[in-house]
């Protein structure tokens, strides 16, 4: 299987609005995962601990979802076509696969349109 690609924060920005839009003119779901990055008590650099992350999170998503690093210590995950039990699957699924090899992150997860309001107020929803 092909390696997802990883986006920048401007890429993240305009496909999560794409994807607000999409969910909302064809009734469709779908969920963000975040992953920052929390210091290791092994001493790991965060930024070591992000590419760690990103290559766990790649072998573990599906092509159609997408995947970027919107801060230097922030993941944001878009599972298009994601309902409520899917996120909670895929969040399990991820955050272990990414804790065993990237140590311990703070996770938040969104469903579609269950929390519309707090995916439109994300910080990396903001201007650059």
């Amino acid at each position: 299987m092909p390696e997802t690609d990883t986006h920048d924060r401007a890429y993240m920005r305009e496909r999560l609005r794409e994807e607000i839009a999409r969910a909302r003119r064809y009734d469709r779901r779908f969920a963000v995962l975040i992953f920052e990055a929390l210091p290791s008590s092994d001493g790991m650099p965060i930024r070591r601990k992000v590419e760690v992350a990103l290559s766990a999170i790649r072998t573990t998503v599906r092509p159609s979802d997408v995947v970027g690093r919107v801060f230097e210590d922030t993941i944001l995950l878009l599972l298009v076509e994601t309902d409520l039990r899917g996120t909670k699957d895929a969040l399990l699924r991820i955050r272990n696969r990414v804790s065993r090899y990237a140590g311990n992150w703070r996770v938040s997860a969104y469903a579609f349109p269950e929390q519309a309001k707090l995916i439109e107020g994300l910080p990396m929803l903001a201007a650059a």
